[in-house]
């Protein structure tokens, strides 16, 4: 996976966009953000410039910080401005967009930033095929221990279970995790779903899975396109009981998952007569841009992307 530069910087302590490279991008190699991971930060998915549903992913980064005593140094709207602005700068219709809140060498200031690049989504052909995918040995850090919806840039288990992804040779490096009591929690990066008969199942907040946007939205939409959405647990086999698996994120939407560890999942269809491989994630992908859409739209219209 090649991942295009980065086309836009913004620091708090700046207060303004910066080169991506100069020295006002850098962080201090004594900030206690970069020494222990103190902070907190949310990956967004801008469309045409406006960053999908940016009030809820801000909403969780800011309760996420206050579990390390952190606070906005501007308010929401101001960052969902910046947001806005950073996704326009990559002069792409797909961008990826990060808020990064961390603790900076002066307790009064934390250091607020924000980047931006051209998504690199996958390609129409993993939505069409799907993709592979593998269970990975690192287990999913339960609530217990962590609360699993708020993303912490302490990401230590995740980036190592998508080394394990990388290391077995699937092709899209999305490993499948465990909760650690060996049911299904999640992907890597994403949220996990199933879908069986009229059934959507995904694993519960319960297995250590993150309660994202897109799977809130994922839930959302299951009636639209025929589903009952139920949480529960699920054993690893699952899987391959069901007629279709998918993983959701802001950078993936729903993207259709053909194997595990070499072994193909659902229903296999080989000519057109007999449809599309995966309709049902195929009809909630295409009720989530609708949304999309709608809700990005909207925004534009009301000049949400004003950062003056």
């Amino acid at each position: 996976m090649t991942v295009a530069p980065y086309s836009a910087v913004y620091s708090s302590l700046a207060g303004r966009f910066v080169p991506p490279h100069g020295d006002e991008a850098r962080v201090p190699l004594t900030d206690p953000g970069y020494l222990l991971g103190e902070g907190v930060f949310a990956t967004m998915r801008g469309y045409d410039g406006v960053c999908f549903r940016a009030e809820r992913h801000l909403a969780t980064l800011v309760r996420g910080a206050a579990t390390f005593g952190l606070a906005l140094p501007v308010g929401v709207d101001r960052v969902m401005a910046i947001a806005d602005e950073a996704a326009s700068r990559t002069r792409v219709r797909d961008a990826y967009v990060r808020v990064t809140l961390a603790r900076s060498g002066d307790p009064d200031r934390p250091a607020l930033t924000v980047i931006s690049r051209p998504l690199d989504a996958p390609g129409d052909e993993a939505y069409v095929h799907g993709v592979a995918s593998a269970i990975v040995a690192t287990r999913r850090v339960p609530p217990a221990c962590m609360d699993p919806t708020v993303k912490t840039t302490s990401y230590a288990p995740q980036v190592i279970a998508r080394r394990q992804a990388v290391a077995l040779g699937i092709g899209a490096g999305e490993g499948i995790m465990l909760a650690v009591d060996g049911s299904l929690a999640c992907g890597t990066m994403a949220n996990l779903f199933l879908v069986k008969g009229d059934m959507l199942l995904t694993p519960p907040t319960a297995s250590g899975c993150r309660g994202g946007v897109t799977r809130e939205l994922v839930l959302e939409l299951a009636a639209r396109v025929g589903l009952t959405a139920r949480e529960e647990m699920l054993d690893p086999s699952a899987l391959f009981d069901a007629d279709e698996a998918f993983f959701t994120s802001s950078r993936v939407e729903c993207l259709p998952i053909a194997s595990v560890g070499g072994r193909a999942v659902g229903r296999e269809r080989t000519t057109p007569t007999e449809g599309p491989r995966h309709p049902r994630t195929a009809a909630l992908r295409a009720a989530l841009r609708g949304v999309v859409s709608d809700e990005t739209t909207a925004a534009t219209m009301s000049e949400r992307r004003g950062i003056a």
